[in-house]
């Protein structure tokens, strides 16, 4: 059980949302609609402030979509990259195999993992060693290598 709730609840630590799209009555939907109704209250419970979205529409094939954490870019304005996309087909699968979908794609969030605080490169070149009141700042500057 321990090992099963490990995963779960790397979510927010992994991803910055998903959204499941099924169909309500569609069978090719079957397995995706179980993985939502028996599994949906778990992860929003491991993962409270996560955006994990349940989108519903008749005649629609059942798909997960990721947006990952956008990653430290020096070459970016920002200092960070344009956050990354997956998406798979669901369709026809089993809630076990729904499962391990989203268990590779969070697999693969630990990739662009979200950082605890970020503040834009322009602003700490900007104010250098020292906070805008000229004394060592309260926060921790980070800055690609």
């Amino acid at each position: 059980l321990q090992h099963r709730m490990a995963w779960r609840s790397q979510l927010t630590k992994n991803m910055a949302q998903l959204t499941i799209r099924c169909c309500n009555t569609g069978s090719t939907s079957a397995g995706t609609r179980a993985f939502v109704l028996n599994n949906f209250h778990e992860f929003t419970d491991l993962n409270p402030s996560f955006k994990f979205m349940i989108r519903e529409a008749d005649a629609i094939e059942p798909s997960i979509e990721v947006m990952y954490h956008a990653v430290e870019d020096a070459s970016m304005v920002s200092g960070r990259s344009q956050p990354k996309h997956a998406e798979r087909s669901l369709s026809g699968m089993s809630e076990e195999e729904v499962t391990a979908a989203l268990k590779a794609l969070v697999d693969a969030g630990a990739a662009s993992p979200q950082l605890e605080s970020f503040v834009p490169i322009p602003i700490v070149d900007a104010l250098g060693v020292t906070g805008i009141d000229g004394k060592e700042p309260n926060v921790a500057w980070l800055k690609p290598k």
